[in-house]
């Protein structure tokens, strides 16, 4: 089925101010606000089967028919989306948690979750005409925005940091990419950013000026509960900083609700570092966010100072009966090694923010409050594309001579 968009919707105007989605500039032109994108939901109620998905063509686009892009021709893809949902019996058993799972998003192709809101995002640029795009970022969504523009044939501007992995690094300049190092926060960066697009007519692909990004990763809501039989997780953990994973999963369940898929919403639960958590901070205090005064996180992809969406989020958070989980470095790195050392998976330490939550309140606690409840952690990236601090964590293994005597010597002293 193609896609049902109606268009976009403002915030402020309701239904009755639906635009034509063919545009540049996803604004509304009364109140200036980002405009939402409104699908058809009693056609493809009508059209679409839900358990007919799965034969299709894979990859987040087999969902076409709640996504913004009209013609297939502009379809910018490279099989992103269809990553694993791991129930993860081993780590489950250690942390106290029966019916853990986690969907693991390392597997798309740059690495990360990224990539199915570039996928999305490039698409529907082709589609109206952008002539290029300009994006500030930490590395994940510089080198997954590197690797699309490429592959649409469009110009692209990063933004990157000092911080940024040398892997970020080599994954945004062998694409082809425009890319600066620039001094101070994600918030900086994003200000330069948009006064780049503002005077050269890029389009700035940072949440909340692109709407895109939602939309193709609110596939995640739709890939866990397809999984799940249809079943809507009891919680759902997702490492934060600007918060735009928590509004995609938020409106992927909306949607799927509304078209009668799944029955309920689950708890959206915030994880941020100890070292820059302004959502869960202005959630807990009832405050709106306020910009954190100094990011110190070794977990890269968890340090953003002043999210744009944050009070949304909050809103989501209450909505839902989410909470929020404040995860120091420590447990995040000991929750990456665990991930790898149960189920073989190998995650960033940002991505393992999830587990780390039930790391800090020990097996017996952990299996008290949540032990029956089906919970899904987003592992966000790879564990390839940061490489350093996790191995300076980890220490260099011995080195030997090659006789059975070094090897059994060296082995007495691990």
């Amino acid at each position: 089925m193609e896609s049902a968009i109606l268009g976009l919707r403002c915030p402020d105007c309701g239904e009755g101010a639906l635009n034509t989605d063919m545009t540049v500039h996803p604004v509304c032109p009364r109140h200036g606000r980002f405009q939402e994108a409104r699908y058809d939901l009693a056609k493809i109620a009508g059209g679409v089967d839900r358990d007919s998905l799965r034969p299709r063509r894979r990859g987040i686009w087999r969902y076409r028919a709640l996504l913004p892009v009209r013609d297939d021709d502009h379809v910018v893809t490279m099989g992103e989306g269809d990553t694993p949902l791991v129930h993860a019996r081993r780590l489950g058993a250690e942390i106290g948690l029966d019916h853990l799972y986690v969907k693991d998003e390392s597997q798309n192709p740059t690495g990360s979750f990224k990539d199915r809101g570039a996928s999305v995002t490039l698409s529907k640029c082709k589609e109206v005409g952008v002539k290029g795009l300009i994006l500030a970022s930490s590395g994940n969504a510089a080198s997954s925005f590197s690797a699309y523009s490429a592959r649409a044939g469009l110009p692209f501007v990063g933004f990157i940091r000092r911080e940024t992995s040398a892997v970020h690094r080599l994954q945004t300049l062998i694409y082809g990419a425009e890319i600066y190092v620039v001094e101070g926060t994600m918030v900086e960066g994003t200000q330069l950013a948009q006064a780049v697009a503002d005077k050269h007519g890029l389009f700035h692909c940072t949440q909340p000026y692109n709407l895109y990004r939602v939309e193709g990763k609110k596939t995640l809501a739709f890939e866990i509960s397809e999984s799940l039989g249809w079943r809507v997780p009891d919680r759902i953990l997702v490492p934060t900083a600007g918060g735009t994973n928590a509004l995609a999963l938020y409106k992927g369940y909306e949607e799927l609700n509304a078209l009668g898929w799944v029955k309920g919403m689950p708890a959206i639960d915030v994880v941020q570092a100890e070292g820059c958590h302004p959502i869960v901070l202005a959630w807990k205090s009832g405050e709106p966010v306020k910009r954190w005064a100094k990011v110190e996180t070794k977990s890269v992809g968890l340090g953003h100072p002043f999210p744009k969406a944050g009070d949304q989020v909050v809103e989501i958070m209450k909505k839902t009966g989410g909470i929020g989980w404040v995860v120091s470095d420590a447990h995040t790195f000991a929750a990456a090694r665990l991930l790898a050392r149960t189920e073989g998976l190998f995650v960033q330490p940002a991505s393992a923010a999830p587990v780390a939550c039930f790391l800090a309140m020990g097996e017996a606690r952990a299996r008290k409050g949540h032990g029956g409840q089906l919970i899904v952690g987003i592992a966000s990236g790879s564990g390839k594309n940061q490489v350093d601090a996790p191995l300076a964590e980890l220490g260099e293994p011995p080195l030997i001579e090659a006789r059975l005597d070094a090897f059994e010597a060296a082995r007495t002293r691990r």
